[in-house]
C-alpha cells in the first residue's frame, strides 16, 4: 500500500464522522420529501441499490468523491500503478471494478512487463518487449481468466515473436482460441456446463513499436500531441457492424423488445445468433461456435484486427477499457476527462500517481453516469505528460532499427521464392556459418546481425 492510501485510510474516521454529522443535520428538512417518494417502485429500487453500494473500502477517496460526485464505488480497491520507467513505457496503471448494479466482476488485467527468451532461443539479442491485456468476460469468469494467465505465452512463445509479432498474434490468439474451447468441451464431458466467453484486448510493445489487438467491443485510444489529437486503435466488433460477415456465414441478428412498467417500449441491443451475443467477436461461448450445441464457428469467431505504430515523442499514452466505460463515455470524452485529471496533478511530481489518478477520474465519471456493467481502464503512458523531466529522453533500443527493416522486409513479400536474389538470401555465407556452428566465433554485432539473417530466412511466405 503506497504512502497515499494510508493517509486515506488513516482519516477514515474523520470521513465517516463527518458524514454522519451531514446527514443529521440535513434529516429533519428533508424527512417530508422522502416520505413522499419511498413509496413508489423506483424509489425502492433506487434505496435497494444504495444499501448494496455501501462499502467501507469505497471510502478511501470520499472526499474527492464528494467535492464533485457523489460517487461510491462497491468493493474498490486503490489502483494498481507502476513505480519506475520501464523502456519506452513511462507509467502505467489499472483497475477494475464490478460496478454499481453487478454484484460480481467478470473483467479481467494482465500486465507482463519483462518477456523471458525461451531457453533454446538464449543466443539471440531481443529488444525489449512488455504486453497488456484487458479481458471483459461474459458468461462466468472462467475464459477471462484463462486469457489472463496464457494469451501473452501463446503469443510470445511462436517462433515469430518478437520479429514478426503480427504472425505471433494471429496464431497466440488461434490457438489459446482452440484450448479454451477444448476445456469447455471436456468440462461438458464430465457433466459441467462451461459456457464462458470474453472479449480481449491487448497492447503489445516490442522495441520502439506498439502493436494493438482486439477481439470483441474493448476499445483502445492513443493521445496525441498533449491531447490535441487521438486516434482509436481498435474497431468494436459488434454485430450491427459485422452484418455483412454474420449473414454471409449463416447467422442472424436480432434485437430483443420489451415493454417496462411505465409502458414503454425498451429496446436492446443487436445480438447475433448463434450465441446470442452483443459482440461478434470472442473468444469461448461453445455454444455458439460447436454444431452439436447448434453453433456455427463461423459467425462469433476470435480472428483479431491488429493496429501497428511506431512510439514516437508526440504519443502521450494508450487507454485501454471495456466496453462499460465507452457505453457511457465517447472517446473523446474519455481523452478530455485524463487530460483534465492530469493538470489537476500538476503539482503531483510523480507520473505514476498522475496516471493514477486520471483512472480513477474515469471510473467514477462513468459510474456517476450510471454504468450498468463492469467497468475497466488501463492507461500506459510512452511520454511525461504534465511536468517534464530533466533527465534525457530513454535512448532507443538499438535493435529497433533492425526490426524497422524486418517490417519493410514482412510488408514487401516476396512470391517467387526460386528466384536467383531469394536463394541467394537464403545461402548467404553468415547462415553457412551460422549451420556449422561457427557463430559463436564472431564479434558480437556479427552475431546480432547473423541472428537476425537466420531468423528473416525462417519465415514462411
Amino acid at each position: 500500500m503506497n504512502q497515499r492510501s494510508k493517509d486515506q485510510f488513516s482519516s477514515l474516521n474523520n470521513i465517516i464522522s463527518d458524514i454522519n454529522s451531514i446527514q443529521k443535520q440535513n434529516k429533519n428538512t428533508s424527512q417530508m420529501k422522502q416520505q413522499t417518494f419511498e413509496t413508489s417502485p423506483t424509489q425502492k429500487k433506487l434505496n435497494r441499490i444504495k444499501k448494496q453500494e455501501i462499502n467501507y473500502h469505497s471510502l478511501v477517496d470520499l472526499k474527492q468523491f464528494s467535492k464533485s460526485r457523489n460517487v461510491i464505488l462497491p468493493n474498490y480497491e486503490p489502483t494498481k500503478c507502476s513505480q519506475n520507467y520501464n523502456g519506452l513505457i513511462k507509467a502505467y496503471a489499472a483497475n477494475t471494478n464490478q460496478g454499481i448494479i453487478r454484484n460480481y466482476n467478470e473483467d479481467r488485467v494482465s500486465i507482463i512487463l519483462n518477456i523471458i527468451k525461451p531457453q533454446h532461443r538464449q543466443e539471440e539479442t531481443w529488444p525489449k518487449c512488455a504486453f497488456f491485456g484487458v479481458y471483459d468476460g461474459h458468461g462466468g469468469s472462467t475464459c477471462a481468466d484463462f486469457l489472463r494467465d496464457n494469451l501473452h505465452q501463446y503469443v510470445t512463445k511462436q517462433k515469430e515473436f518478437p520479429w514478426n509479432p503480427v504472425a505471433a498474434i494471429k496464431k497466440g490468439f488461434e490457438m489459446a482460441e482452440k484450448d479454451f474451447l477444448q476445456q469447455a468441451l471436456q468440462q461438458y464431458d464430465k457433466g459441467k456446463q462451461e459456457r464462458s466467453g470474453s472479449c480481449a484486448l491487448i497492447t503489445l510493445v516490442v522495441g520502439d513499436y506498439c502493436y494493438v489487438a482486439n477481439v470483441g467491443d474493448c476499445r483502445a485510444i492513443l493521445s496525441l500531441e498533449k491531447g490535441k489529437k487521438l486516434m482509436e486503435l481498435s474497431i468494436d466488433h459488434k454485430p450491427e457492424i459485422e452484418y455483412e460477415r454474420i449473414q454471409k456465414n449463416g447467422g442472424k441478428i436480432y434485437q430483443t423488445h420489451l415493454i417496462n412498467e411505465n409502458g414503454i417500449q425498451i429496446v436492446g441491443p443487436h445480438r447475433v445468433f448463434p450465441g446470442r451475443l452483443s459482440v461478434s467477436r470472442a473468444f469461448g461461448d461453445i455454444e455458439a461456435k460447436f454444431e452439436q450445441f447448434g453453433g456455427n464457428h463461423n459467425v462469433v469467431i476470435a480472428q483479431p484486427d491488429i493496429q501497428i505504430f511506431r512510439i514516437t515523442q508526440d504519443n502521450d499514452f494508450i487507454v485501454m477499457g471495456c466496453d462499460g466505460i465507452f457505453d457511457k463515455m465517447k472517446s473523446e470524452e474519455v481523452i478530455k476527462k485524463i487530460w483534465t485529471e492530469l493538470q489537476s496533478q500538476k503539482n503531483n511530481l510523480n507520473l505514476h500517481g498522475q496516471i493514477s489518478s486520471a483512472v480513477d477520474s474515469v471510473l467514477k465519471e462513468v459510474v456517476h453516469r450510471k454504468s450498468s456493467d463492469n467497468i475497466t481502464l488501463l492507461i500506459i503512458a510512452f511520454n511525461e505528460l504534465i511536468v517534464q523531466s530533466n533527465t534525457p529522453q530513454s535512448k532507443i533500443n538499438a535493435i529497433s532499427n533492425q526490426i524497422e527493416l524486418l517490417q519493410t522486409f514482412l510488408k514487401n513479400k516476396i512470391n517467387d521464392e526460386n528466384s536467383p536474389d531469394f536463394n541467394i538470401k537464403r545461402q548467404s555465407p553468415i547462415n553457412q556459418l551460422f549451420n556449422k556452428g561457427e557463430i559463436k566465433q564472431l564479434p558480437q554485432k556479427q552475431r546480432q546481425d547473423a541472428t537476425i539473417n537466420r531468423i528473416r530466412s525462417s519465415f514462411q511466405f
